[in-house]
């Protein structure tokens, strides 16, 4: 299932890597901090890409003696040093950078036509990449039977997200440093320039935030998507000799790996085979009907009780 988003991931990093050495070319002979807090940025999603696909391999390796329910969680933890590099290495450097030209301004070097074809250049790169990413949110939308909205607010794939949040901040960033270059050129004040390069600063920290939050989220065991627990109750509740859901609760362990665990009543009729039976019943027709449940774990009471 790793498809989808391993292929946006392949597409960005192909083109980020030609981007930030563009950028950084142009940046170091205008003297543009705009272009070198691009250049940053660029570089910043270049190695958060490798950090995916790192997450990628290693999320599928299978459950060993020392993580029995998988590794799943690696594509979280990859993501969250993903967000954290976003907001060291991009966001700081940018506000860096802008700050300190926008004390000490100096005239913009040689022309600025380079600087405009490079990121026309990117701004295509950056936006075909996002355009292929929304197509995979709302291919996977339409499989849920949810809107790309609803999609990305309950999905655990975060590797799908960072690749689709950093190339929507990477074609908002180029339009700002195209902003600030075409003020510098108009009005001749560098200092827009620098200006430029602290409100990109500020994309990315507001990346870094909500991929950090999600991250994290995920890592301390968030349950899983509502639909999940929706699909499991049902198909509890559709068997006649479960008479009530007592607790149900469940844990995101991974992309597409869940743990759900609770307690149900059954009827007080039932023997102890018959119990013991019921419980595997249940086991095959959960994961059956919801592949994303890998664990499931049952406690049984036979009591009277009714469907909650």
């Amino acid at each position: 299932m790793a498809g989808g988003s391993e292929r946006v991931v392949y597409t960005a990093l192909a083109a980020n890597l030609g981007i930030t050495a563009s950028k950084l070319g142009v940046g170091l002979s205008t003297g543009s901090t705009a272009m070198l807090a691009e250049a940053a940025h660029s570089f910043a999603d270049s190695i958060n890409q490798v950090f995916l696909l790192v997450s990628l391999r290693l999320s599928d390796n299978p459950a060993d003696e020392d993580h029995p329910f998988g590794y799943g969680k690696e594509r979280f933890f990859w993501a969250f040093l993903a967000a954290i590099f976003i907001f060291v290495a991009g966001a700081f450097f940018s506000f860096y950078q802008g700050f300190d030209r926008f004390r000490h301004p100096h005239d913009h070097e040689g022309a600025f036509w380079p600087s405009y074809l490079v990121l026309g250049l990117a701004f295509v790169f950056d936006s075909g990449v996002f355009i292929i990413a929304i197509r995979e949110v709302r291919r996977r939308a339409q499989e849920a039977g949810t809107s790309a909205l609803g999609y990305l607010r309950q999905s655990s794939d975060v590797t799908l997200k960072t690749a689709l949040y950093e190339d929507l901040a990477a074609t908002i960033g180029v339009l700002i440093a195209v902003g600030g270059l075409l003020l510098v050129q108009s009005t001749g004040d560098s200092r827009y320039d620098a200006l430029a390069s602290m409100a990109i600063g500020v994309v990315l920290v507001a990346v870094a935030i909500m991929l950090g939050r999600e991250a994290r989220g995920l890592l301390l065991g968030a349950a899983a998507e509502p639909n999940v627990s929706k699909e499991i109750r049902a198909v509890l509740l559709e068997h006649p000799d479960v008479t009530g859901i007592v607790e149900l609760l469940t844990m995101q362990l991974g992309y597409k790996s869940v743990l759900a665990t609770g307690r149900i009543d059954l009827r007080n009729s039932l023997s102890a085979a018959e119990v013991e039976a019921l419980m595997a019943t249940l086991d095959t027709q959960i994961k059956a009907r919801v592949p994303e449940v890998h664990n499931v774990y049952l406690e049984p009471r036979t009591t009277g009780g009714t469907h909650s």
